[in-house]
């Protein structure tokens, strides 16, 4: 630090030299009361004590003028942390700073359990065994990795964290925008020359070193873990980027002038403000339970969207089995098209529209045809126990029911529909009417439960009547039937052979049964 001048000494005493008696006398006799009055004296009290501070050759009170040690004292920080300023300048992502102070402090096992939780991981063991597996085993290994965060590891990460923020907001500080106002010739992250500093006036740095102080107080909080932060960056970078010596050295100096008072002493002054106060505020936020539920967040997005993509693969796999070339019988109304004006709105999406077509189709293209050929031949002309057959029939008349059920279903919500006209005239209202929006969200759930229910009771039917249909395949294969007598005499009335024409039927409602599980089973 430069030594202190003749002038700088002569105003330092003068501030300090008493008032005599009739100086306080007549003070006192002729003072004004004025707020204007009282802020002078106070500011001029406050340049008094700012010169009796260690670190009044900072600022000259007299003329409002910053002087060259102050600049020097701020080239001399920027000298040292400018590899930091360079390394946050290059990398401004914080997320990837999270992420590493994070798998600094894991633990081996908890390492190992994260290439588990990787989304190409998750499909190869796809491959292998089943979603629902994959899934109990990855919500058990996100426990365990979870657990392993136990409050010292924890406090660790917290700590090392915290270290980080706080340093990395005081070495993102614009040293050299500061210094420029003391000496043009200044080049950014070249100190191969010390400048030569000017004094200035001490408006065009107030703003400056009001933004300085709220980082620089920070970092002389004594509950700070300095030397872990520090072993951090060298055990991750290979170096310090800063000396972790010349580092607490800063703090040091930040904590003697943050004792003494001098910038809050400079600030009040410059500013003409007598009651202004450095307000220091740091919103730390802790970063492993968000990281943990990011990290189960993604991780169950990843097994949805697998079991999602292995759902659709196997769904359209049975489609081509069971319809073909076959036209899908798609809902008018009841449709996925509907859900996007849903989805603009915030309101419940429709959600059986597809299998509900399916079943539409498979009602109308083998139902109404191939079963009730099968029907009409084998549960009606047949020679067996009507106890039996029963079911078969029962199930059956139902199916025959539900496709005009669900076309009365589907007209419902035609825009001239009971239900459809309900829609359309309150979905402009949900802006700003919560109970149009409520009134929607019903029509769509009861609308999903009766589609469902159709789903549901529809598959009960098929897997009646393929249990009938199995029961009455193997008897038709015996040499001498027992449910069905007249097996002989049914043939003649079939255009196909009675085995082929029965397994191909049993076959479809296998492959339909096992389609609509493929929506119902969540």
């Amino acid at each position: 630090m430069k030594l202190e001048t003749e002038e700088d000494r002569k105003e330092a005493a003068k501030a300090n030299k008493k008032p005599s008696f009739f100086q306080s006398l007549f003070g006192s006799l002729f003072s004004s009361s004025s707020p204007e009055a009282d802020k002078k004296r106070k500011l001029k009290q406050i340049g008094k004590n700012y010169l009796k501070c260690k670190y009044h050759t900072f600022y000259k009170p007299a003329s409002s003028e910053v002087l060259p040690p102050f600049a020097k004292f701020f080239y001399e920080i920027y000298k040292i942390i400018s590899p930091a300023q360079m390394l946050f300048k290059s990398n401004p992502n914080t997320a990837a700073f999270k992420s590493q102070i994070i798998n600094y402090c894991m633990s081996d096992h908890q390492i190992e359990l994260l290439s588990h939780f990787e989304e190409q991981k998750i499909k190869e063991v796809a491959r292998q065994i089943s979603i629902d597996k994959i899934s109990a085993q990855i919500e058990e290994e996100l426990n365990q990795f979870s657990n392993e965060f136990d409050n010292e590891r924890a406090g660790k990460t917290e700590n090392i964290y915290k270290a980080f923020t706080l340093f990395k907001d005081f070495c993102s500080f614009d040293f050299y925008v500061l210094l420029r106002k003391f000496s043009s010739k200044i080049q950014e992250n070249n100190f191969s020359q010390t400048p030569v500093f000017e004094k200035i006036n001490a408006e065009y740095i107030v703003d400056d070193l009001k933004d300085f102080v709220t980082v620089a107080y920070l970092i002389t909080d004594d509950s700070i873990e300095w030397n872990s932060f520090f072993t951090y960056l060298k055990e991750t970078r290979g170096n310090e980027t800063v000396s972790a010596g010349t580092w607490k050295k800063i703090v040091a100096k930040l904590k003697s002038i943050q004792a003494s008072g001098a910038f809050d002493l400079m600030i009040k002054h410059i500013s003409q403000n007598p009651g202004y106060t450095t307000e220091i505020h740091h919103n730390y936020e802790t970063i492993i339970e968000p990281y943990i539920d990011k990290l189960q967040e993604e991780t169950m997005s990843y097994i949805a969207t697998i079991a999602n993509a292995q759902k659709a693969s196997k769904a359209n796999s049975l489609c081509e089995q069971i319809f073909e070339s076959l036209q899908i019988q798609e809902m008018k109304n009841y449709t996925t098209a509907y859900n996007s004006v849903f989805e603009k709105k915030d309101l419940d999406l429709f959600m059986y529209s597809e299998p509900l077509g399916y079943l539409k189709t498979f009602i109308i293209e083998f139902v109404k045809k191939d079963v009730r050929e099968f029907f009409d031949v084998v549960v009606v002309r047949g020679a067996w126990d009507t106890s039996l057959a029963a079911p078969m029939s029962n199930a059956y008349q139902e199916l025959l029911k539900t496709s005009d059920a669900i076309t009365k279903f589907d007209d419902l919500l035609a825009e001239d529909g009971g239900l459809g006209i309900k829609i359309k005239t309150l979905l402009p209202k949900t802006a700003h009417d919560p109970g149009a929006e409520n009134i929607i969200n019903r029509v769509i759930s009861d609308s999903n439960e009766q589609a469902k229910k159709f789903l549901i009771e529809s598959t009960q039917n098929l897997i009646q009547i393929g249990k009938t249909l199995k029961q009455l395949i193997e008897d038709y294969l015996k040499s001498k039937p027992v449910l069905v007598q007249n097996w002989k005499e049914l043939e003649r009335f079939i255009d196909h052979p009675m085995k082929e024409f029965s397994v191909n039927i049993y076959k479809k409602i296998y492959l339909f049964v096992q389609l609509m599980q493929q929506y119902l089973k969540d």
